[in-house]
């Protein structure tokens, strides 16, 4: 018997594109940018704490991963309710590392480190950690091997916007980019009228660059929008449970690894946030 937890929602995802090298901050020569009166980026992946960044007018409704099915493979299935709108968790200050090239090539890059957990108002909880080298837990990206990196990184970039549509409802991009842009020049008018130049300023940007996406239809501030990577891999690492009302109606195993699938995608590089969604496969003792 398996426990399979279902998980979705967007991630704020503030990252600095190629041509940039993966440490600036700010954003120059790629086509993201940290905007005025905005912390630097940091390649985070956050999923609830954004670390004090203010989300950007457009951003998805309802931020955050969370889990929106959860039930036992006995015959028939029974639901383990406790888990459903329980909060999913990349610990770590989790980020995708392929560095400009140096470690994968784009697409199958590795999220690095990779702690889940997953956790519910009634106190239940799973946590489990994924290692490059379980027998070296502290082993850094930059020396693990292409096997080992292979093994957690995404199988690619691909187009699939029935995956989008379908979990996101944006089915034609440049639609979406011309809704966006609908908003934004009354939203800066607006900025004008009070006299708010750091408003004004990083409005101008964002109204500039999604012009740019609408004369340019294969750019990738477009394509992006449609794109996916896809990561499936065993979680190998320590493993925490805490059941305190017995939810979860047995013993899970720690002691095999976690099979774990996800997909990133639908990447919208106006408001900097991404869709987070897939299966966590835990096997009962």
């Amino acid at each position: 018997m398996k426990l399979i937890v279902r998980f979705s929602g967007a991630v704020l995802y503030r990252l600095p594109t190629d041509p940039d090298p993966m440490d600036e901050t700010r954003g120059v020569s790629g086509y993201t940018f940290a905007l005025a009166g905005e912390p630097d980026m940091d390649r985070t992946i956050r999923m609830h704490d954004f670390g004090g960044f203010v989300l950007r007018s457009g951003s998805p409704a309802n931020m955050g991963v969370f889990v929106t099915r959860a039930y036992r493979t006995d015959a028939p299935e029974t639901p383990v309710e406790a888990l459903v709108g329980a909060k999913v968790e990349l610990l770590g200050e989790p980020k995708l590392e392929n560095r400009n090239w140096l470690l994968t090539l784009p697409g199958k890059e590795p999220i690095v480190p990779f702690e889940l957990e997953i956790t519910s108002p009634s106190g239940l909880r799973l946590r489990r950690d994924d290692y490059f080298d379980p027998a070296q837990p502290d082993l850094p990206v930059w020396k693990a091997t292409p096997a080992q990196l292979a093994r957690r990184g995404a199988s690619g970039i691909a187009l699939d916007p029935l995956t989008i549509g379908e979990a996101t409802g944006m089915w034609d991009p440049m639609q979406a980019i011309a809704e966006r842009l609908a908003l934004l020049v009354p939203e800066r008018e607006e900025a004008e009228k009070r006299g708010d130049e750091i408003a004004v300023a990083a409005l101008t940007r964002r109204i500039a660059e999604l012009e740019f996406a609408l004369v340019n239809p294969t750019d990738r501030r477009v394509m992006a929008r449609q794109a996916i990577e896809r990561f499936a891999f065993g979680m190998n690492g320590k493993a925490t449970i805490d059941d305190p009302h017995g939810a979860l109606g047995g013993t899970l195993d720690t002691t095999q690894p976690w099979p774990i699938a996800y997909w990133m995608g639908g990447w919208d590089a106006d408001t900097l946030t991404c869709f987070f969604d897939g299966a966590l496969i835990v096997p009962y003792a």
